[in-house]
């Protein structure tokens, strides 16, 4: 169970018992549980007693890749940026690489950095990891080797063992990454 899911534990019964319907489909890992899941993750989406951000990250990760739904980019955006002001540092680590890797007016590396760093100062250590990668190759900000083996030391701090290679000199700079999106609901990073 999620440190987010813990926290819901003040939210009515109602929005509660439904937080754990949701969680339970999303378990599945089916497209059939994704698509049964989707109409309640948008109710908790809006409820007031309800953990919102989780339910908004998990509708951002069923667009952005397609969990039972089609993939759609900017609902994935709407869903991951809207969960990511409430604090969630998966879903500013995934908004993050969406607008790094973006194309035209979309891509935006400098707010991809800020992103990181929230994410990163909440334990991500994958958002740790890539502003590593971003401080050693001058995306989205200055180049700072300084900078760069600051941040994979708080990726290899955090478990992180690409950034523990990095850092021991048996590894170059990789590429940016996120982890796999999860089949079940769990937070990553």
């Amino acid at each position: 169970m999620s440190s987010q899911m813990r926290r819901s534990g003040g939210a009515s019964s109602a929005a509660s018992e439904m937080h754990w319907k949701a969680y339970r489909l999303l378990e599945k890992g089916k497209d059939a549980s994704y698509r049964e899941a989707i109409p309640l993750l948008r109710e908790l989406a809006v409820l007031e007693k309800a953990d919102k951000a989780w339910a908004e990250y998990h509708l951002g990760l069923v667009f952005d890749y397609g969990y039972g739904a089609r993939r759609n980019r900017a609902l994935a955006i709407y869903w991951y940026a809207k969960a990511a002001r409430r604090g969630f540092d998966s879903a500013q680590l995934n908004l993050g690489i969406i607008l790094a890797n973006a194309r035209g007016s979309l891509r935006n590396e400098k707010r991809a950095v800020a992103l990181y760093k929230r994410a990163a100062s909440q334990g991500n250590r994958n958002a740790a990891y890539n502003l590593g990668m971003y401080y050693g190759e001058g995306r989205g900000v200055r180049k700072s080797t300084s900078a760069s083996r600051k941040w994979y030391g708080v990726a290899a701090r955090l478990g992180d063992a690409d950034a523990q290679s990095v850092l021991s000199g048996k590894r170059g700079h990789g590429r940016p990454r996120r982890k796999a999106a999860p089949r079940r609901p769990r937070r990553q990073g």
